[in-house]
């Protein structure tokens, strides 16, 4: 019967989720933030909905992961992304920077296996590409690079810091 109970979150630009209570408890952050607002299998349906601190693209990434793996969630850190379901490896192609939005959101939200198979993605992205293949994947400018845009913003407007440790 606990499963038939659903919860409502709210993304931080207003877009409503569901989500059964068999799913939300792989995230961390949402069972105790429903535990905080005392909002419970009795009366989460009449209960204001929980908001989620994301944008609504990244809520509903995780939403869709969480009822996909309400049952079956893998529990391991090394899962290897050879080992994905076709599921999930449809559920993964995504750009880059969307993985990185995900990968932020979901370690946020608690959802560790979410979190594990991102990073598995992540490492996939990389294997067997040079340096400069894993720069342009990651967005990470050369030292050239960095120094020319020190430079063109008369020596501020980064954060980069070179140490140089001599040998004595």
């Amino acid at each position: 019967m606990s499963s038939t109970k659903r919860f409502k979150l709210i993304s931080e630009d207003g877009h409503e989720f569901i989500i059964s209570k068999v799913a939300l408890r792989a995230s961390k952050f949402i069972v105790d933030k429903l535990a905080e607002a005392g909002i419970t299998e009795e009366n989460c349906e009449t209960s204001d909905p929980l908001l989620i601190p994301f944008h609504h693209v990244l809520v509903k990434q995780c939403v869709d992961w969480l009822n996909h793996h309400q049952c079956d969630a893998p529990k391991t850190r090394k899962i290897k992304y050879k080992h994905f379901s076709k599921w999930d490896k449809k559920f993964f192609k995504m750009e880059s920077g969307e993985l990185f939005a995900l990968l932020n959101a979901s370690h946020a939200l608690g959802i560790d296996e979410l979190m594990n198979m991102g990073c598995a993605v992540a490492a996939e992205l990389i294997r067997g590409k040079n340096v400069e293949e894993i720069r342009k994947i990651y967005g990470i400018k050369s030292d050239e690079e960095q120094m020319e845009e020190l430079l063109a913003n008369g020596g501020e407007g980064t954060s980069t810091m070179t140490f140089t440790v001599e040998k004595y």
